[in-house]
């Protein structure tokens, strides 16, 4: 058992982004201020390290261009003790902001214009399933969203095509990869929803019999559709045998709070009474996103019985020339992570304001964000032990009783979808629909 990790709990897949491997993959300039006895390669969590190792990350072909090959230091070659859970790209391919596209436009098309381009964009095809197939322990399936057509999805190329003729294109991939993948590759087949759970079911039904690993849950069928329509969709898949033995992976797209952590930890005790070999990921950029481009610290909760002490909050870094100096000895003012404990202000503000009053460079933004990405996981860990121990002290009532709700659909007797709406009030309170 890793330390920030406990089989018994949901899994957390940081997603890495290309910019964060590119620099922990690099020699330290030469001259660069860096914490005492590290190295850039140290930051490298997915294998062992001088500092932390957590074993599971994220990571997206959707970040390169078509035809490019991903960073060598996520190659299968180099992560001897690590798991790779790879994204097919499909919200760049919904936007339509894969680089690379020869025939999809990045603005809205004619469905019968969009339908042929897709069609065309064999290449792309090609190339994305060939990179999860051969690099990534578990891979996401090719999807055309949902929320192509949603008011959000406006400037998307697919916005005019029909449900129908997304799930269309969807099955195609599909039966792309059915032919195309190795029979050892683990795929998880993504699930997409609508407005309504009607609308998942739909896709559900046309995508169903490809089961080669396990599923994922994106859209509307996963965080933004709300917990109330993810369950009905969960236990409808569990009772059509989706999680039978060899579908062993369920992956809920794009969320990192406290609490959801916690919530997909039920859902994985519910789903174990099916498959006791079941694991349920999420994944999010957000720590990415923190230390990269907002340049902020993530910061522990507190963890106390109201809803806003659960969150991960966030400060902004410190950054002002005097901390540049070479001998100034300020300590990062925030310690929770093992890099916290070690690092100095003046390793972090390296450029004396040379460059528009801006003291950081990449390697900054990357010790920043291996700090975030630690206090994530913590966070994650801390909520679930809290849970387990029942310390009604530090958790939202709301929280627990969703909680004990959702462990109990997945093991009452009787018509389950009654129990459901009777709690729809709760679920929407604690997780509404957000899409």
């Amino acid at each position: 058992m890793e330390a920030l990790h406990n089989t018994n709990y949901a899994i957390y897949l940081p997603a890495v982004n290309t910019g964060y491997i590119s620099t922990v993959a690099s020699p330290l300039p030469q001259g660069r201020r860096f914490p005492s006895g590290l190295m850039p390669k140290d930051l490298m969590f997915w294998e062992p390290n001088n500092l932390w190792h957590y074993r599971y990350m994220l990571h997206s072909i959707g970040q390169y261009s078509v035809g490019k090959a991903p960073h060598s230091a996520i190659n299968t070659a180099n992560r001897s003790q690590s798991t790779l859970v790879g994204d097919s790209g499909g919200y760049q391919i919904g936007k339509g902001t894969l680089k690379g596209l020869k025939y999809v436009q990045s603005k809205q098309m004619k469905a019968a214009d969009a339908l042929a381009a897709w069609r065309n964009e064999s290449a792309a095809r090609a190339w994305i399933t060939s990179w999860l197939s051969s690099e990534c322990d578990y891979a996401m399936t090719i999807d055309m969203p949902l929320w192509a057509r949603a008011s959000k999805g406006v400037n998307s190329p697919f916005h005019l095509c029909s449900p129908q003729e997304l799930i269309a294109m969807t099955v195609q991939n599909l039966h792309y990869i059915d032919a195309f993948s190795p029979e050892h590759v683990k795929w998880l087949n993504v699930i997409q929803g609508g407005p309504t759970v009607v609308d998942a079911f739909a896709w559900w039904d046309q995508v169903k019999w490809f089961r080669k690993g396990g599923w994922a849950m994106a859209g509307s069928a996963g965080m933004a559709g709300g917990l109330f329509n993810m369950l009905a969709i969960l236990l409808m898949m569990r009772d059509k045998n989706a999680f039978d033995a060899g579908q062993d992976w369920l992956h809920v797209l794009g969320v990192s709070t406290p609490f959801w952590a916690v919530a997909l930890t039920s859902i994985q005790e519910g789903l174990r009474h099916t498959n006791p070999a079941l694991k349920v990921s999420f994944d999010s950029s957000s720590p990415f996103l923190d230390g990269g481009r907002f340049e902020d610290v993530a910061l522990t909760p507190a963890f106390g019985n109201s809803t806003a002490s659960w969150a991960i909050k966030k400060v902004n870094a410190p950054q002002q020339p005097s901390y540049a100096n070479a001998n100034c000895t300020v300590s990062f003012p925030h310690q929770q992570s093992p890099l916290g404990k070690v690092l100095m202000v003046n390793e972090l503000c390296v450029q004396a304001g040379m460059w528009q009053n801006r003291q950081y460079d990449s390697l900054s933004n990357a010790l920043l964000t291996n700090h975030n990405i630690w206090v994530y996981l913590d966070a994650f860990k801390q909520a679930n032990d809290i849970v387990v121990a029942r310390n009604a002290n530090r958790i939202p009532a709301d929280y627990l009783q969703c909680f004990d709700l959702i462990k109990h659909l997945f093991t009452m007797t009787g018509d389950w979808t009654i129990e459901l709406e009777n709690n729809k009030a709760l679920l929407d309170k604690v997780a509404p629909y957000c899409l």
